[in-house]
């Protein structure tokens, strides 16, 4: 029993550090992509899709809002689909009516953050604080429960 005791206390430690390395990384990433510059970029296409990452969700929920836009940046027009950062996190993804929802909830027009070193490089929008806040509050908890 105390053998047990101490591996379930050793997984909650590693995971809590774990989490919270990845949550103050993901914070500082957070902080540079908050810098990049923005433009005003046209939404071309709206739909939905599967994103071709591994998922443990059951396959009616494995859908994603697809949003196509192009932006112009120094003269050259690009275009992207990325809604959310991909240094910090993969498509969101639920059922197919939530996925043409989050689509449809972008309007024509849209601002564009660009990564100046590399224009074709771009998001819609930030993943918020409070996400990662509450992953350091879970790796907290789990590391507590560890010690």
């Amino acid at each position: 029993m105390a053998v047990e005791k101490l591996i379930a206390g050793i997984f909650g430690f590693l995971l809590g550090v774990f989490g919270l390395w990845t949550a103050f990384r993901l914070l500082k990433n957070r902080s540079l992509l908050n810098q990049w510059k923005t433009t005003k970029g046209r939404v071309i296409e709206r739909g939905i899709f599967r994103p071709d990452h591994a998922m443990l969700s059951t396959p009616a929920f494995r859908y994603s809002p697809l949003v196509r836009y192009s932006y112009e940046v120094g003269g050259r027009e690009f275009v992207s689909n990325t809604i959310l950062p991909r240094r910090m996190q993969l498509p969101r993804h639920s059922s197919k009516k939530w996925a043409q929802r989050e689509a449809e909830s972008f309007s024509e027009e849209v601002a564009v953050y660009y990564n100046p070193e590399d224009p074709a490089e771009s998001y819609l929008i930030l993943t918020s604080t409070a996400t990662l806040f509450v992953v350091i509050a879970a790796s907290c908890l789990a590391l507590i429960i560890g010690l």
